[in-house]
């Protein structure tokens, strides 16, 4: 990219995992998106305010204006009129000169080395990824939060382990029941003061307190995925397995080692059409032929819809 001022840069989209977010910046314009196909637009401009507003100047913050892809072109969003609309038109058309030759560096790279992970109470190993952020100087504006599987209306996690079991997954009061039964897994082994710690994460791979008051993670035990796997009960086991194959398709968005990675994508294709949305942005892929057959396979479904 020429322009000193524009960025490309991915994020992980956190509590719950929901993949990889991809970011272009420009001066006064960013694209987001999680496939790398349609882009949000969004603008940086002042507040729009009346002819007889007395509010004082509050700043600038982005506004979404419109849509775009490769194919479809931009589509703009209805714009409140008292923006200044040429000029975001002109934002847009710097922002998307710098957003086409990117493409093909895609997917970019993770810039979000700052990490805040839910601790176990007794020997304050890493359990389960909580936030991250790109600068140190971000991290105290962050207050207290909640692991959580699932976002509150998705309802679609279930656990073959605890269908086995008995246990359904709605019950008639809670829709999300496995979900749940999940975020109580994980938030007890953290203790009732849910003891959490930031962690840098370096470009050698390497993983320390981001506090000197933290105990860093022993050696080989810093979880590779956003979830530990080490649980001592096997039932416990069971379940975390069953929400690593729910969550398979995003976390191959992440840099794995090629064992887990194989892993991963041997769980994937049971969830065909998320792979054929976000198999782009795949830093690698272990089994192609493995991938193709569940891309075509999704592409059967989507025409049998129609």
């Amino acid at each position: 990219m020429n322009d000193r001022s524009e960025h490309a840069f991915s994020i992980r989209r956190l509590n719950p995992f929901n993949g990889v977010l991809q970011v272009f910046l420009s001066e006064k314009a960013r694209a987001l998106s999680s496939n790398g196909l349609s882009w949000e637009i969004q603008v940086l401009s002042d507040r729009p305010q009346g002819l007889w507003a007395n509010m004082p100047f509050s700043g600038q913050q982005f506004y979404t204006f419109g849509r775009w892809s490769e194919q479809h072109g931009l589509k703009q969003v209805p714009v409140n009129p008292l923006f200044n609309v040429r000029d975001m038109i002109d934002s847009t058309d710097k922002l998307l000169e710098g957003l086409r030759p990117a493409l093909a560096e895609l997917p970019f790279p993770l810039a979000d080395h700052f990490e805040q992970w839910l601790l176990d109470e007794q020997c304050l190993q890493p359990v389960a990824l909580l936030r991250s952020c790109r600068t140190e100087s971000e991290i105290e504006a962050f207050g207290a939060i909640k692991w959580i599987a699932a976002e509150r209306g998705d309802f679609t996690f279930t656990s073959a382990h605890l269908l086995e079991r008995g246990v359904p997954g709605n019950d008639g009061y809670n829709p999300r029941v496995h979900a749940s039964v999940m975020e109580a897994l994980v938030r007890t082994r953290s203790g009732q003061h849910q003891r959490s710690g930031w962690f840098h994460r370096r470009r050698n791979g390497t993983v320390t307190p981001c506090r000197a008051s933290d105990k860093g993670p022993e050696p080989g035990r810093f979880p590779e995925l956003p979830l530990t796997e080490d649980w001592k009960d096997e039932e416990d086991r069971q379940l975390i397995a069953d929400y690593i194959a729910w969550k398979a398709p995003q976390m191959l968005l992440l840099q794995l080692s090629d064992t887990t990675r194989a892993r991963l994508e041997r769980l994937a294709v049971g969830q065909a059409e998320a792979v054929d949305r976000l198999w782009r942005l795949y830093p690698e892929i272990d089994n192609k032929a493995l991938l193709n057959r569940a891309r075509i396979e999704a592409k059967i479904r989507t025409a049998n819809r129609k």
